[in-house]
């Protein structure tokens, strides 16, 4: 992503902040202009807009853009007035994306065509937006406009980032959807509450899936299931296993999490000498064979969370939300039980993380990529299909839902992809 400013003199707008600050604007994903766009049937490969609210808005979201799972900010959300294209970007905890979304404006009639899509790692995401703010803010200074909503926002900001412990509660206001430095005593004391439990991703992952749930509640559970005898949630040999899957599917720098999932799903599967045609009928049979006592059991009903992974000394513990007692959910157990099996596989550092209904975040993905390919095989269902098999049938066997088959197939060039 770059932003290739030129900037226009004797603007007439009515804000000081503004008049400084309008440019001719080309804005590049994967070296393609996204700013290329058709205006009352004539193309132009720049937009002439006052940058200053892009500086504002940015600076403003900052804990958002990177605090949030699931949710994308559009570049539109900053406009004030001007028309720009949608480019929207999303964190999901290691990769930041950004895509070109068509849009049409009207009056005056201008069209942006969908481009491409720039996927990067953090650390480039801050510089080049970060990088584009100090552009902004370095222009006022230049027009002897020194104080402004934009540089005391930026300043804020940049003092946060250089202090750990506040930048961890204001990445976990954002995951919140929360602002930071306006947030209420109850806001801040869940976010105190949940950081005694959780730190880093998984904290952000944890606060991201709790919106809109009793929080408080759901903190009191975490505590609660942590104090069960260690029968009821000890996974004895996972750790062990953990550590061959690991030297054997070896993580690679900056991997999507789908790829890093479905590695680690064969991997596992390897480790534990599973045939292709191997079916788990319950989370029970496959804590078994994991190592967990027959005593293992199930803990309270909660919203917000599907399952916690928790390392202690003795082991991996694994402590399972009831879904309920009909079928369906006796599947969907399975599949959490897995994800939290996944996260373990995927992230073999010892911790506290949630498993939890975020899709595009990182951890959470990954985890439910290897219990998608690990539950039913993308060449199992190959072999089925081809004997005539249809996806009722199939999700039956395998004791998933049938939406799981459907993305399997949909997926299966990016499985071979990952494991090639």
């Amino acid at each position: 992503m770059r932003f290739l400013v030129a900037w226009q003199d004797h603007a007439d707008n009515a804000a000081r902040e503004e008049r400084a600050t309008v440019a001719d604007l080309r804005i590049f994903l994967s070296e393609q202009n996204v700013t290329l766009h058709l205006e009352s049937q004539a193309s132009a490969d720049h937009i002439t807009i006052a940058l200053y609210g892009l500086a504002e808005g940015l600076a403003h979201d900052w804990w958002r853009i990177f605090g949030a799972r699931d949710r994308a900010v559009s570049l539109m959300d900053y406009r004030t007035g001007y028309a720009v294209p949608d480019l929207r970007m999303s964190f999901d905890g290691v990769i930041f994306q950004v895509e070109a979304h068509q849009r049409t404006y009207r009056n005056p009639d201008i069209r942006f065509w969908a481009g491409p899509t720039e996927i990067m790692n953090r650390l480039e995401a801050e510089a080049q937006l970060g990088g584009f703010v100090d552009k902004i803010l370095s222009r006022l200074n230049e027009s002897d406009i020194r104080t402004s909503n934009a540089a005391a926002r930026w300043a804020r900001v940049q003092a946060s980032r250089n202090d750990a412990e506040e930048a961890a509660f204001c990445e976990a206001a954002g995951a919140l959807g929360l602002d930071p430095y306006q947030i209420d005593d109850r806001a801040a004391h869940s976010i105190e509450n949940a950081s005694t439990l959780f730190e880093g991703e998984p904290l952000t992952e944890f606060l991201a899936g709790a919106q809109g749930v009793d929080e408080s509640r759901l903190l009191e559970w975490v505590e609660a299931v942590e104090k069960r005898p260690r029968y009821q949630a000890r996974i004895a040999e996972l750790r062990d296993i953990v550590v061959q899957v690991a030297q054997s599917a070896v993580a690679k720098p900056a991997e999507a999490s789908w790829s890093l999932g479905y590695r680690r799903a064969r991997a596992l599967r390897r480790a534990l000498n599973l045939q292709i045609g191997k079916r788990f009928s319950s989370y029970r049979s496959l804590a078994e064979r994991l190592g967990a006592n027959k005593s293992y059991k199930l803990a309270a009903s909660v919203d917000g969370i599907r399952a916690l992974r928790s390392d202690h000394e003795d082991g991996v513990y694994l402590h399972m939300r009831m879904h309920g007692p009909s079928a369906n959910a006796r599947d969907s157990q399975l599949f959490s039980f897995t994800r939290a099996v996944g996260d373990v596989v995927c992230f073999p550092d010892e911790g506290r993380a949630p498993i939890n209904g975020l899709n595009a975040a990182y951890r959470q993905a990954a985890g439910r990529a290897l219990a998608a390919e690990f539950l039913a095989p993308i060449d199992e269902i190959r072999s089925m299909r081809e004997s005539g098999r249809d996806v009722v049938s199939m999700a039956e066997e395998l004791h998933v839902s049938t939406t799981l088959i459907e993305r399997q197939l949909e997926n299966a060039s990016r499985i071979d992809e990952a494991c090639a």
